[in-house]
């Protein structure tokens, strides 16, 4: 299945699993350029996906016994209602704390509770582990961190392996709210790496522009198959996503034989503006050139749409600007080729850059950091 056309191909598909017979649980996805997408999954499939991600602990030497889960409850997300049930199958203790609780809350809570893993996003970890509020004592307790629903930056576990080296950082999974989980990441696996859960997952890794499979062991595009029974087939779904299946892997050291994937990242993050399609390779590259060691967790795009038309503001993470440089940076983008055919685009109303830490930028409702992100509708300004 293919959803190139504005999402309408899911919709049809969406609408399907809501009207199936035996109820389920509805879930929303995506949102942070608009696109937002609504799946039912029937209880027999996510009574099914609850052993799928609970496979990281059954071949990893590590048990918690007090997990505090951080993730956003509600706002029609799965991953904290799935974070708590995989907690509920390895027989640990769970603190339903949600990301909505507060960080300082939340550390007395770990501290109280003598809580020794954590459950979030790697947004939320930055937060509270870069509080100034916050007294290490409080964290202390703490031995895991499994992180789900973004990529977790270099320079996050740089900081923490520097200042917390008896934390373990590992990924919760690999999944989406769409397909459910595609893999697990045992202990032996570097960041970015997962067996793929081949007994519940057929994965293709093909060429983004013909979709034609490329050659084994060879980058490309991920097309997903669910093998798991539920209310509507998701047939070769475009999840976006980039990356290869490892050649010639052999057993893994933690007893697993399935396959090891490599997930390298999105295939291109876009955002439409003005009739253009502007991608985050086109902005990060047109930054390059002044502020050259910028990485993409330095940047956020956001969107701010108005009746007559659409406002941007480039948020760069403040330890990557100097103080008092927006405005020198705002004349370069409005001299550079790229940047200025941008901003004369019909309904672009202007860009106006803003310094800021990274604990200030926006985030979804599920606690991510997208690069893109619309604020949403408001009236015309005066004047």
């Amino acid at each position: 299945m293919e959803d190139e056309h504005g999402g309408v191909l899911f919709s049809a598909l969406g609408e399907a699993s809501h009207r199936a017979l035996g109820g389920g649980l509805t879930l929303t996805s995506g949102g942070s350029t608009g696109n937002r997408k609504h799946i039912t999954h029937s209880w027999a499939f996510n009574a099914s996906i609850v052993p799928l991600g609970a496979r990281m602990f059954g071949v990893a030497d590590e048990r918690p016994g007090v997990v505090i889960n951080c993730l956003t409850a509600g706002e029609m997300q799965g991953a904290f209602q799935h974070a708590a049930a995989i907690v509920e199958h390895i027989g640990a203790r769970l603190l339903p704390a949600g990301a909505l609780m507060g960080v300082q809350r939340i550390a007395e809570l770990i501290q109280s509770q003598t809580a020794d893993a954590l459950m979030c996003t790697p947004s939320f970890a930055a937060a509270l582990f870069n509080h100034d509020d916050i007294d290490t004592e409080q964290l202390a307790s703490l031995r895991w961190l499994y992180y789900i629903g973004e990529p977790c930056s270099q320079r996050l576990r740089d900081q923490l392996a520097r200042d917390w080296p008896a934390i373990k950082i590992r990924s919760l999974g690999y999944s989406s709210t769409e397909t459910g989980p595609i893999g697990f990441q045992c202990a032996h696996l570097e960041h970015g790496f997962y067996h793929l859960h081949a007994d519940a997952m057929l994965l293709e890794v093909v060429d983004p522009l013909t979709l034609q499979a490329v050659a084994e062991g060879e980058r490309g595009e991920f097309l997903l198959t669910s093998l798991l029974p539920d209310h509507v087939p998701l047939l070769r779904y475009r999840i976006g996503d980039r990356g290869r299946v490892l050649r010639n892997v052999a057993k893994c050291a933690c007893g697993s034989t399935l396959p090891v994937l490599q997930l390298e990242g999105r295939v291109e993050t876009t955002i439409k503006l003005g009739g253009a399609i502007v991608t985050q390779r086109q902005v990060m590259s047109v930054l390059a050139r002044a502020l050259p060691d910028l990485d993409t967790s330095d940047v956020q795009v956001q969107i701010n749409r108005q009746a007559n038309g659409a406002r941007m503001r480039l948020v760069i993470a403040q330890d990557k600007l100097p103080a008092r440089a927006e405005v020198a940076l705002e004349q370069a983008l409005q001299s550079e080729a790229q940047a200025s055919a941008l901003l004369r685009l019909p309904g672009v109303l202007g860009l106006r850059v803003q310094r800021l830490d990274r604990s200030g930028f926006e985030t979804t409702s599920a606690g991510k950091t997208p690069f893109f992100i619309e604020l949403g509708v408001t009236p015309d300004s005066a004047g």
